[in-house]
């Protein structure tokens, strides 16, 4: 089972996986955290692990980490991201989200400004299939004390740019309380399938989450 793996990753077979253009598996990193990783020559033996991210406070005291940790059963990897929060120093981390099931990670982006929204980007894929990566926004709101998938970017992202359409996409940062940007690049040339590409440049967009709209980042001009 584990062998499909390293065809996977090693060919390089699927576009979707091209596409993504993402960084390899990790030991370590919360991203994508494997439980078989490369280490120049050979792929190491399935085994569990774990890890997490730094504690980020926000204007408002509120606390928060990632962990992720990763089972390896009978050549069979399942990971499990949670996101835990506290309301404040001294005060105990519960967790208000949770994913399980195939490879899952998550990168933190941050506090909003106003210090009471947590967003984050958690990334899945498939073990043993070449299904390549997904990007999934979450969004914990500390006055309803509750987390949320925000399935309406890439919606939102697909009808912008339409559905033949190669690029990839990553948060990047809050722009405001209530909007955050949104990076869009070319992915990495593929010869093994057709590719269609229509971003040359990077570029930022601006995502907004009450309306779900979504449009280029226009910086502030300067004197």
């Amino acid at each position: 089972m584990i062998s499909e793996i390293v065809l996977t990753l090693v060919l390089g077979s699927s576009p979707a996986t091209q596409r993504s253009a993402q960084p390899l598996v990790s030991a370590t990193g919360t991203a994508y955290l494997s439980c078989t990783t490369w280490t120049g020559k050979a792929w190491t033996a399935p085994t569990g692990r774990s890890a997490r991210t730094p504690i980020m406070v926000s204007p408002k005291g509120f606390r928060a980490y990632a962990e992720v940790k990763v089972v390896a059963s009978d050549g069979s990897c399942e990971n499990t991201t949670t996101i835990y929060v506290a309301s404040r120093a001294g005060r105990k981390f519960k967790a208000i989200y949770s994913k399980t099931g195939g490879g899952n990670g998550i990168r933190l982006i941050g506090w909003s400004p106003t210090g009471e929204k947590l967003l984050a980007e958690v990334n899945t894929w498939e073990y043993e299939t070449d299904t390549g990566y997904t990007h999934i926004p979450v969004l914990y709101d500390a006055s309803t004390d509750s987390a949320k998938e925000i399935l309406e970017l890439n919606q939102a992202l697909l009808r912008h740019f339409g559905t033949n359409c190669d690029f990839d996409d990553s948060l990047r940062s809050w722009r405001n309380g209530e909007q955050v940007l949104v990076k869009i690049s070319r992915p990495t040339e593929d010869d093994s399938y057709e590719q269609h590409f229509c971003v040359e440049h990077s570029s930022l967009f601006v995502f907004d989450l009450r309306d779900k709209s979504l449009h280029l980042y226009e910086r502030p001009q300067t004197k």
